[in-house]
């Protein structure tokens, strides 16, 4: 059985500096890896902060731990360009200089989704494999 963590540690920190580069992401002309930089980040602390308030201390077996671990990892994917179409496009809807980004950038970002979401499935089965062998191996 494996617990998953109630609290995790420096997470308010990542999330006061992930605050602070909004603000200065406001500023910034639009480049889209800033803005993917930006959106991965917010989508991985989003559900970290989630599993620690609705699963914390609860034990669960490895198989549900990967399972968790790869359906977060297929969210984290899926949230991360969703989360960067809107970013785009509330950038473009703040500066009143035009569009931030092409037509090309927006379809590139929404081709990508299903890319991202199995990539982030696979990221996290394999990081949910890691972190069980290597607290099975420590508890022995």
């Amino acid at each position: 059985m494996l617990e998953i963590p109630r609290t995790i540690p420096y997470l308010r920190a990542a999330t006061l500096l992930a605050a602070l580069y909004g603000i200065v992401w406001l500023g910034l002309e639009g480049a889209l890896w800033r803005d993917l930089t930006w959106a991965a980040l917010l989508t991985v602390l989003g559900l970290t902060w989630g599993v620690t308030r609705f699963l914390g201390g609860r034990s669960v077996s490895v198989k549900v731990f990967v399972a968790l671990m790869a359906g977060l990892g297929l969210a984290a994917g899926l949230g991360t360009g969703l989360l960067l179409l809107f970013l785009m496009s509330l950038k473009t809807g703040l500066h009143d200089h035009g569009s931030e980004y092409s037509t090309a950038a927006a379809v590139w970002v929404w081709q990508q989704l299903p890319l991202w979401a199995g990539v982030g499935a696979l990221a996290g089965a394999g990081t949910g494999l890691l972190t069980a062998a290597t607290t099975k191996a420590a508890s022995r």
